[in-house]
């Protein structure tokens, strides 16, 4: 993977890195887009357990992506990452109808995981889609 700036962050920003993948919303998307997340993080400082721990929370919000959101296959899930000074941020949004719509056949554990891995977590749903935006302290 290719780590690129960002561009349209002001010049006096300390520099951003980032990633990007998009895979339709599929169950053999989620080892994807949890090892293109961890290998990210481990690019850029995170240890072992930090990268375990992004991976598990990677993989639950994947896994919440196409197991609830009610998109089609075709509809893709994404993943973004960026380091922002200290901080690696994950974003993992997609395009389906959100949650709490339907009867959910799991445990709801996945929500609660995720909050329990990240220092922060933040769910939207604005109009169609959603989005979980979890960061991590990065070691310096």
């Amino acid at each position: 993977m290719t780590d690129a700036p960002i561009s349209d962050e002001p010049a006096s920003s300390p520099t951003l890195y980032s990633l990007k993948v998009c895979h339709p919303a599929v169950p053999d998307s989620v080892p994807v887009l949890r090892h293109a997340a961890a290998d990210f993080a481990a690019e850029h400082g995170a240890d072992a357990d930090l990268c375990g721990d992004i991976a598990l929370a990677v993989s639950e919000a994947v896994t919440n992506a196409v197991k609830h959101s009610q998109s089609h296959a075709e509809d893709p899930v994404r993943l973004t990452a960026a380091v922002i000074e200290d901080w690696l941020e994950i974003r993992v949004v997609d395009r389906g109808a959100g949650f709490g719509l339907r009867e959910s056949d799991g445990l709801g554990l996945g929500l609660p995981t995720i909050a329990r891995l990240a220092a922060q977590l933040t769910i939207s749903q604005e109009g169609q889609g959603t989005e979980l935006l979890m960061r991590f302290p990065l070691p310096r």
